[in-house]
């Protein structure tokens, strides 16, 4: 975790996207909201969007089409998985590539599976990039 790599990232950016499941997905909110009160255009999708997405695409596409829609070069999506390997968290990281975004992956350890330590860890970055930002 290196908050002051993420920070210089954000500070480049014109938008920042970011997006999680479950404990992550709140996480990708509270990060945003953060960001957003230092001054960063940072954006999480809302939930209607996600569902409406989720219904019409299918669920491992939705992050991917709404990146494929709002996300342009030089943008920053950060990505935040306890697991690493959510469908729906990969396509979305291609589709940003694919769009010239760059893309900070969050993801937990693989050698320790407890997510409930990713999503502190996710927390703690946002809060010290935060901190960075002030």
């Amino acid at each position: 975790m290196n908050s002051s790599e993420l920070t210089e990232l954000i500070k480049l950016a014109p938008h920042v996207y970011i997006i999680g499941n479950g404990g992550s997905y709140a996480n990708a909110m509270h990060i945003c909201n953060d960001l957003l009160s230092v001054g960063v255009r940072a954006y999480c999708i809302d939930p209607s969007t996600l569902t409406a997405f989720s219904n019409d695409y299918g669920y491992e596409k939705a992050f991917a089409r709404w990146i494929g829609v709002v996300g342009e070069r030089d943008d920053l999506l950060i990505a935040l998985s306890g697991s690493g390997k959510s469908q729906n968290i990969l396509k979305a990281i291609l589709m940003a590539e694919a769009r010239g975004m760059k893309v900070w992956r969050e993801f937990g350890k693989p050698q320790n599976l407890n997510m409930q330590k990713a999503e502190e860890w996710q927390i703690e970055l946002g809060h010290k990039v935060m901190m960075n930002l002030k």
